[in-house]
C-alpha cells in the first residue's frame, strides 16, 4: 500500500510498505534566535530506527551559573503531540495562572510564556523585519534553544536509517528522552544550559513566579531528569483519530505507543509534578479543569516545601476564590478559520459551527483510509474498545449532536446513549471524565471534589482512578496492543 501523508506542517510521511516509512520536512523554521548559537547535541539513528544514539555534550561549557535571581521561580512545561491543543491549554493556563495568584498590590502578572522577540525589540525600528527575522512557530521553547534537537531536526536521522518502521517511528515524539546522561551532574549541567537559553525569551518581572514553556512533543523524562528549578508538566491528550496530528491512517499506532511511553513514567514515579488533561475535557467542562490545575499548582507548591514561590496568595484556598470558576467558552483561533470550520460543522449540522470537537477534512479521510487496511482497522478496533474509554471518550453522532448541551446540564449520561464508534464522528468525554484525568496530585483533587460536591456543585463522580497516576491495567491494555501489533519498541536505556 502506498499513499502521499502529510503530517500538519512539520513533515510529510510517505508509507513505502505495511510498515515501512520515509519522513521529509515540509519546511525549516529558521530558528534565527539560536542560528548563532553552537549546537549542544548529536543524533544518529540506525537499524530502521531501533537504534538511536543522541548525544548531549558539555564539556567545553566553562560558563558558570547563577541561579539566586530565580530561586522564587517555577517552570511549567507543556506537552503533547502536534494539535492536541498545546497552545490552547498554554494561553488557558497563563490566563488562570494571573487570574488566581497576581496580589491586588500589583499589576503586574505572576505567569509568562516564551517571546521570541523579546531579546531583538529595542534594536528593531521596522516591526516586520524584526518579526521575519526573529518569529519562531508559535514562540515554541523547541525554536528557541539548541540543546536537544527541535522536532524538525529529528526527521532528516530518522530518513538516513532507510526504511524506518512504522513502530519505531513514533519515537520522533520523546526522542529528546534518549539523550539523557547516565550521569546526574551532567543532566543539570544539561539543564543549566537549556534554562540560561530559554531565559532570554521570558519577560520576567519582580511578580513573575511561573515560567511557562511549551513544545508539541513528549520529552517529559528528559525535562524532568535535567530540571533545576521546581517543574511541574502539564501534558494533554487528543482523540487520536480526531485530531491526526501526524496526518496518517496509522495514527492510532503512534498516538499509543509515544502516549505508552509518557503514562508509563507516570506510573512508574519518575516525575515528580504533572496533571494529563484531555483537549475534549478542557474544551467541553473548561471551568472544572481549569479549577483543578490550580489546584495541582497549590498542592505541589504546600507538597514541595516551596516557601519562597508560596506566598499568602499562593496559599489562598481555591475553593474560598470566588474568581476561580471559568465560564465553558469555545474559542476560535481566528475568525479566518470560521468558513472551514462551518463546512466542517456542516458534516454535524446539529454542532455548534465553532466546535473543534468535529474531526478536519483530512482527518476524516485518513481515518476511512484505516478502516479499509486490515491491520490498521482492527488496532483501531482494539484502540476503540479497550483504551480511549477508560480516559473518558465518547462519540457524538449525527442523531445525539444535541446531547452535548443535556450532558453538560447533567440531564443525560453520553457514555450510555452514544458509545465511541469506530467509524469517523466528533468525540468527546463524558461528564465524570472532564476534569483532570491523572496526576500526581490525587489526594488534594479528591478533597477538592468532596468540597465542591458539598457545595452543590453537581459533581459527577467517576472511577477512583481519576486524579491519581494512571493505572497499572490501562498501561497494560496499550502494551498488548503494542506487542499485539508487533510495534513494541525497544526501550530506553
Amino acid at each position: 500500500m502506498r499513499g502521499c501523508i502529510i503530517m500538519t506542517s512539520q513533515f510529510r510521511r510517505v508509507v513505502l510498505a505495511a510498515d515501512d516509512v520515509s519522513l521529509t520536512p515540509t519546511y525549516h523554521s529558521p530558528e534565527p534566535s539560536t542560528s548563532n548559537t553552537s549546537k549542544y547535541w548529536s543524533l544518529n539513528v540506525s537499524d530502521k530506527g531501533v537504534n538511536v544514539d543522541c548525544r548531549i555534550s558539555t564539556q567545553h561549557v566553562t560558563q558558570k551559573f547563577n541561579l539566586e535571581r530565580d530561586v522564587d521561580k517555577m517552570i511549567i512545561h507543556i506537552h503533547g503531540l502536534h494539535h492536541s491543543g498545546t497552545g490552547y491549554i498554554r494561553k488557558t493556563l497563563l490566563d488562570a495562572l494571573n487570574r488566581e495568584f497576581t496580589p491586588s498590590s500589583t499589576a503586574l502578572p505572576v505567569a509568562c510564556i516564551h517571546d521570541s522577540l523579546l531579546p531583538y525589540r529595542h534594536v528593531y525600528k521596522n516591526k516586520t523585519k524584526l518579526y521575519l527575522d526573529h518569529h519562531v512557530t508559535e514562540d515554541e521553547g523547541q525554536h528557541l534553544q539548541t540543546v536537544f534537537p527541535s522536532f524538525h531536526t529529528r526527521i532528516q536521522p530518522l530518513n538516513e536509517a532507510k526504511s524506518v518502521v512504522m513502530g519505531q517511528a513514533p519515537k520522533v515524539a520523546y526522542l529528546a528522552d534518549f539523550c539523557l546522561s547516565k550521569d546526574d551532574t551532567e543532566n543539570k549541567q544539561i539543564g543549566n544550559i537549556l534554562y540560561e537559553q530559554w531565559s532570554r525569551y521570558w519577560n520576567v518581572t519582580s511578580s513573575t513566579k511561573f515560567l511557562l514553556q511549551k513544545t508539541p512533543s513528549l520529552d517529559v523524562q528528559f525535562l524532568e531528569s535535567t530540571k533545576i528549578l521546581p517543574t511541574l508538566h502539564v501534558i494533554i491528550m487528543r482523540h487520536p483519530m480526531t485530531s491526526n496530528s501526524w496526518g496518517i491512517p496509522y495514527m492510532s499506532y503512534a498516538w499509543a505507543m509515544a502516549y505508552h511511553h509518557v503514562l508509563e513514567l507516570l506510573n512508574g514515579g519518575k516525575v515528580e509534578w504533572y496533571a494529563v488533561v484531555t483537549y475534549e475535557a478542557l474544551l467541553e467542562y473548561r471551568d472544572v479543569v481549569v479549577e483543578e490545575l490550580i489546584e495541582v499548582v497549590r498542592s505541589g507548591i504546600q507538597r514541595f516545601g516551596l516557601d519562597s514561590i508560596a506566598s499568602e496568595q499562593l496559599k489562598m484556598s481555591s475553593g474560598n476564590n470566588n474568581d476561580s470558576r471559568f465560564r465553558r467558552q469555545l474559542h476560535l483561533r481566528d475568525s479566518s478559520r470560521i468558513n472551514n470550520v462551518k463546512k466542517r460543522a456542516n458534516l454535524w449540522l446539529d454542532l455548534p459551527s465553532n466546535s473543534y470537537l468535529i474531526p478536519k477534512r483530512f482527518s476524516t479521510e485518513h481515518w476511512k483510509k484505516c478502516l479499509k487496511l486490515s491491520r490498521c482497522y482492527q488496532q483501531l478496533a482494539h484502540l476503540t474498545t479497550d483504551v480511549l474509554p477508560r480516559l473518558g471518550y465518547v462519540s457524538i453522532r449525527k442523531s445525539h449532536a444535541s446531547l452535548v448541551r443535556r450532558i453538560n446540564d447533567g440531564n443525560a449520561t453520553m457514555s450510555k446513549t452514544a458509545p465511541l464508534t469506530l467509524g469517523p464522528s466528533p468525540a468527546t468525554v463524558s461528564k465524570e471524565y472532564g476534569r483532570v484525568l491523572f496526576s500526581s496530585e490525587g489526594d488534594a483533587l479528591k478533597l477538592l471534589r468532596q468540597r465542591n460536591s458539598h457545595l452543590e456543585r453537581n459533581e459527577t463522580e467517576g472511577p477512583e482512578y481519576i486524579g491519581y497516576p494512571p493505572p497499572n491495567d490501562l498501561i497494560v491494555k496499550i502494551a498488548e496492543l503494542l506487542e499485539k501489533f508487533s510495534i513494541t519498541p525497544k526501550p530506553i536505556t
